[in-house]
């Protein structure tokens, strides 16, 4: 599994390390920083994801203004498609609107969306799963290269998965002073604004050691 780590704006340089980067269309035009990192980790030939899963609730042409900004600033590898949580139809739709909308776009991923195992039993191929569909996976035939997105609980939860992962777990358990293993209650949402690091060495533990775990054969 190759790993790309998600963290606050002013720790991106310091715990940002590995080939996978992913980012937010939002982030990418309207803060400067975010940007810079961003674009600087391109030249230097990274993977870039842009996830324009939730870019806002309305899913209106200023939405989809904002992810043409973010694409002209960045040119991304892989982009995200909006996607709406649970609901496969609307997100389908979403797919054919975003499709019509950046027809020129060839590295494209959907996003898994379904209520139950049912609805997502002939998925096959590369996905972008969110963590709120990893209890629905089962025996899937995913593609090697699908994109995990975040770790609901703990690192274990991907075991015997191939493909990308981009996760906040191993910083926002940092920036509390936890490490990996303390993962239960679950720490609460990353703040890309965050100023403070009050456990530098445990948030670099946890970094580090999410990286080795999933370099093993899992």
């Amino acid at each position: 599994m190759r790993v790309g780590i998600i963290a606050p704006i002013k720790f991106l340089d310091k715990y940002c390390i590995t080939d996978i980067q992913y980012c937010l269309p939002k982030l990418l035009v309207e803060d400067e920083r975010y940007c810079k990192f961003y674009k600087e980790r391109k030249r230097k030939k990274d993977t870039i994801i842009l996830d324009c899963r939730k870019v806002g609730w309305r899913r209106s042409p200023e939405d989809f203004r904002t992810i043409e900004l973010a694409m002209g600033l960045l040119k991304p590898d892989l982009v995200i498609v909006p996607s709406f949580m649970f609901n496969k139809e609307a997100s389908d739709e979403m797919v054919i609107s975003f499709r019509s909308e950046f027809p020129g776009l060839k590295k494209v991923v959907k996003c898994l969306e379904g209520a139950s195992r049912d609805e997502i039993k002939e998925a096959s191929g590369v996905w972008a799963v969110p963590s709120h569909m990893y209890k629905y996976l089962g025996t899937l035939s995913l593609s090697p290269d699908t994109i995990f997105i975040e770790n609901h609980l703990s690192l274990n939860e991907l075991d015997n998965r191939e493909g990308i992962l981009v996760t906040s777990l191993p910083v926002r358990l940092g920036l509390q002073g936890r490490i990996l293993s303390d993962y239960r209650p679950s720490p609460s949402s990353l703040l890309f604004y965050e100023e403070e690091d009050k456990y530098p060495k445990v948030t670099a533990k946890n970094v580090k050691d999410t990286i080795e775990y999933y370099k093993e054969e899992k």
